[in-house]
């Protein structure tokens, strides 16, 4: 459990790194430009914005496309967006274009099936979905990386769907954490699972968990606070997978500084010293970082149904789920 903790640690400290989004255009003025989604690709996101990345600010950079939407530029200006109006329609090939100092350059897309609707979504009730997010896109902090990917390789953090209500159009999610070295995928019944807020599935297959207040995630008896925690995506129409996930919240750094230094606020200096600047938390205090990824996809777990478990971790535990599933995780009697 010890290697989700580092991720948390790198998820929160930015370390320098990245992956490209397209190859490079002409750089006749000092400036190259890179895409999102990628020149040619064929399973883009249909609710995701469309960027042009410059390498120095350009105040001529201007999109046309015949996508409802309207240009943003970011605050260091070197992101030109295209923010849709409304979502794209799945399998369809769309085009934009940037105009700038060197030129232009052009952009051809196609969607992927996400979008398509779900036949009958109480079938989701007791599905599982292992998180891919060593491939996921951190957009904040910036520069997360490579380093970020091979920490998160091999991790297993699962989302289990455990409420259909059809009426309310909601479902209810939970997290849990895989067990480290299990030949097959497992449940780590020592940590508690994670209780996110009832997700808005009224734009099924799209659903939404935002919530107000702190979640707390719990690994290996370390508890660590994410405020206004949001989480979306879409679950493909044969629930294979979910995709487009976004995740974004605030996170206390607190309770790691210790775990991997000798006083408060040790991950934020880390942060300070790559460029990234803590903001205060709740309560004032300057130790917390935003968190932004997107591109997050999951991929359904057959023969696996996640147990909530309340409760803090526990050593030595069974390699069953607890007898009452609600009940704090069983201690194992014959551990030392």
């Amino acid at each position: 459990m010890h290697r989700t903790l580092i991720a948390l640690a790198l998820l929160i400290t930015g370390c320098d790194g990245g992956k490209d989004t397209a190859d490079s255009a002409d750089e006749a003025c000092g400036v190259s430009v890179t895409t999102f989604p990628l020149q040619g690709a064929v399973s883009a996101y249909y609710r995701s914005d469309i960027e042009f990345k410059l390498t120095k600010p350009d105040s001529t950079a201007e999109i046309s496309t015949d996508i409802p939407g309207s240009q943003e530029v970011s605050a260091d200006g070197l992101t030109v967006y295209w923010r849709l109006s409304a979502p794209l329609a799945p399998s369809t090939t769309y085009t934009a274009s940037l105009t700038y100092c060197t030129g232009t350059v052009e952009l051809s897309f196609t969607t992927s099936a996400l979008g398509t609707a779900i036949p009958d979504a109480t079938t989701l009730q007791g599905r599982t979905y292992l998180l891919n997010l060593a491939d996921a896109r951190i957009t904040e902090p910036p520069g997360i990386g490579a380093l970020l990917s091979s920490e998160l390789d091999g991790v297993a953090i699962y989302t289990g769907i455990t409420d259909v209500d059809a009426t309310a159009k909601t479902i209810t999610v939970v997290g849990g954490l895989g067990r480290d070295g299990a030949a097959t995928p497992t449940q780590e019944y020592c940590d508690p699972t994670i209780d996110f807020p009832v997700a808005d599935f009224s734009g099924s297959p799209h659903f939404e968990i935002s919530g107000e207040g702190a979640t707390p995630i719990t690994v290996a008896g370390t508890t660590v606070y994410i405020e206004n925690l949001n989480i979306s995506g879409d679950f493909a129409a044969d629930l294979s997978y979910f995709g487009g996930g976004v995740l974004a919240g605030t996170i206390d750094t607190r309770p790691l500084d210790f775990e991997f230094g000798d006083e408060v606020g040790f991950i934020c200096n880390t942060a300070a010293a790559l460029g990234v600047v803590c903001a205060p938390c709740g309560d004032g205090e300057p130790f917390c970082l935003s968190l932004v990824a997107d591109s997050i996809d999951a991929q359904l777990v057959a023969d696996l149904e996640l147990v909530v478990i309340d409760g803090n971790n526990c050593e030595g535990c069974v390699e069953g789920p607890p007898a009452d599933a609600t009940a704090e995780c069983i201690e194992d009697p014959d551990a030392p």
